[in-house]
């Protein structure tokens, strides 16, 4: 896991400000330069495979034939490496990074689908003077570049681009106006903050020779169809054996791993499957694999340490607790100054805190549980979709399982499932039967997402249910959270690995009936099968959805109250383009006499920007290109 750059073309010689990506990879920094060719590769490196400096990148591989900067796991790389050896190939270290060219070598860049793994990589052929940028299926790592002349940049973060453009680099203001106002639809495209700095999209490729530039798609838009069990139960067995050899090849790293564990069933099964259903064996597995982190909010309702506690004593992980530090504003300045641009919602804060946590008890590696919530219905958005899939189907009983299940998802002061369930039950029944059907229809129909155009088009001929579970994982939710947890994570030089997100997983979810998904009472059902026996039923039969974020309004009442009334009354606020500075600080006043959840969402991004853009012309004006 590291942070990687490279320029090709005429300013392969310009300096380049490697050094902020030094967060990403703290152990090493490396660089190359080929002048025949004009192209530089820069590497900053976390050391997690193969310790030594033979593991150092940029990697000279194959007697001078491939240069080669990666950043990620390729997480099957001693089967890969074993299969090259087969046909003849050699290796000189004990890293996943010698695989890839080794693999294109072999097998061209239909190589990609043999990695499992999460990567952005830089792969350069000196045998025909070509440049390759290639990520991971799902965009599980970044990977960003731009386009001056006959340059090509690229990086791992944006904010390496912008101090390489400099002051003249102009805002997307359509992206700025979106998560000014919370929104993250545009996480689904190749748009960035920046105008200029497009994000190479997940499961495409990015091909430079000469004066072609070439981007195209190696992983379908729509995951792959897979033979499925008939009835829950074999579902369940199948997924189990899936999760199981997922978390196992995740556990490959020759420094500690640790899992990080809430309350809920995502993160309790990864932990739960390393501490009670793998089978110890060889094969590069991290000796210290038992710790388990977990972010607390004491006196909150986010609160879930008690539970957290209580599963890892079950589990035989052991437990260690974090509390998030209230947000002065020293910690948020600190917090804003790592994280790469502005962000959509405050829960980013206590992601970045926990990760500091954790790798100030020496951990590099974490196990999180990601993916689960928009491949099978977790959230409670998602009821709407679930309805009117029933409705299509004539599957009366099962309408009514979907409404029960939705509105036992918990009740708190700021929040009732109940209600919730009870609006969109009236919203269904009071919309007239044209719209309904048309609803139902649009499942047949490609979206464009409200004017966005998403690198991973909706595949035609979905049912309702169906289309927002794509639209959550390859458009929205799930872009958003990965970008969020790279963020924090590797501000702190920690890797996250993410089982959920093995596409062997993936495509076998995709693939099931939608009652494995939402049915009998429960979302995420085939995953609450398959943990049985793991996961204590306290946790594996628990619908109560709280789901990682930050208490807001707890925050916004105490330790952020005055931070946020300074910014908002800022010219630099009152004067914003993107956004309605007065009538938000009108709201705001008017929410702190009746505070609520609902509302309060919306203050935290406009607030977060305002603050970024300040940092960052402070910072920007104290830095070169050097």
């Amino acid at each position: 896991m590291c942070g990687i750059a490279g320029i090709f073309g005429p300013s392969f010689l310009a300096p380049f400000p490697l050094s902020a990506l030094r967060h990403r990879g703290p152990d090493a920094e490396g660089q190359w330069r080929d002048s025949a060719n004009q192209i530089w590769l820069g590497h900053r490196r976390l050391s997690i495979l193969d310790l030594t400096p033979a593991g150092h990148q940029p990697m000279n591989c194959l007697e001078g034939r491939y240069q080669v900067v990666f950043n990620g796991e390729i997480y099957n790389f001693l089967e890969l490496k074993k299969e090259l050896q087969s046909r003849g190939y050699t290796f000189r270290t004990q890293s996943d990074t010698e695989v890839i060219p080794a693999a294109y070598d072999c097998w061209g860049i239909d190589c990609l689908h043999r990695f499992n793994g999460m990567w952005a990589f830089a792969l350069w052929n000196n045998q025909i003077q070509e440049l390759i940028l290639s990520r991971d299926r799902f965009g599980k790592k970044p990977l960003y570049y731009c386009t001056q002349g006959e340059d090509l940049v690229f990086a791992s973060e944006v904010k390496t681009l912008h101090i390489w453009l400099g002051p003249q680099a102009r805002f997307d203001e359509e992206v700025i106006r979106s998560i000014c106002v919370g929104e993250f639809a545009w996480h689904g495209t190749d748009r960035t903050y920046l105008a200029e700095v497009r994000s190479l999209p997940a499961g495409h490729c990015l091909v430079k020779s000469g004066k072609s530039l070439k981007i195209f798609p190696w992983y379908p838009s729509k995951p792959n169809r897979t033979q499925v069990p008939q009835g829950l139960a074999a579902q369940a067995e199948a997924l189990r054996e899936l999760l199981r050899d997922a978390c196992q090849i995740r556990l490959r790293s020759d420094v500690p791993v640790a899992t990080c564990l809430s309350g809920g069933l995502d993160s309790a099964s990864v932990a739960a499957m390393i501490h009670r259903g793998l089978s110890p064996h060889g094969g590069r597995t991290a000796k210290d694999f038992h710790r388990a982190f977990s972010a607390t909010f004491p006196q909150t309702i986010l609160d879930e340490a008690k539970e957290a506690r209580s599963l890892a004593q079950a589990i035989g992980a052991s437990f260690i607790p974090f509390e998030i530090p209230p947000p002065s504003p020293a910690l948020i300045e600190q917090a804003i100054d790592a994280c790469d641009g502005p962000m959509h919602a405050l829960a980013f804060y206590p992601i970045w805190n926990l990760y500091a946590f954790i790798r100030q008890h020496g951990v590099k590696v974490t196990l999180d549980g990601q993916g689960p919530d928009e491949m099978m219905g977790g959230y409670a958005e998602t009821i709407q979709s679930a309805l009117r899939s029933a409705l299509a189907r004539g599957k009366i009983r099962w309408f009514w399982d979907i409404y029960r299940t939705y509105g036992a998802q918990g009740e708190n002061p700021y929040r009732s499932s109940r209600a919730m369930a009870h609006r969109e039950l009236i919203r269904l029944a009071k919309a007239p039967l044209s719209k309904v059907k048309q609803a139902i229809l649009n499942g047949n129909r490609p979206d464009q997402g409200n004017g966005w155009v998403f690198a991973s088009p909706t595949p035609r001929h979905l049912s309702p249910l169906r289309r927002e579970l794509y639209t959550q994982f390859f458009q929205k939710q799930l872009p958003t959270i990965l970008q969020q947890y790279d963020r924090c994570s590797m501000a702190h030089g920690v890797e996250c690995r993410m089982p959920f997100m093995d596409f062997r997983i993936v495509e076998f979810i995709f693939s099931l009936p939608e009652e494995s998904l939402v049915g009998g009472g429960f979302s995420k059902r085939v995953l609450r099968e398959a943990v049985r026996g793991l996961v204590p039923d306290s946790t594996r039969l628990n619908n109560i959805k709280i789901g990682f974020n930050a208490p807001i309004v707890e925050w916004f009442l105490g330790p952020l109250r005055e931070l946020m009334l300074d910014t908002m009354s800022s010219r630099d606020f009152q004067q914003a383009p993107f956004f309605d500075g007065p009538k938000l600080v009108h709201d705001f006043q008017s929410w702190l006499k009746a505070p609520n959840w609902d509302q309060a969402w919306a203050f935290w991004p406009p607030v977060h920007f305002v603050l970024w853009q300040k940092r960052f012309r402070s910072q920007a004006a104290r830095e070169t290109r050097g």
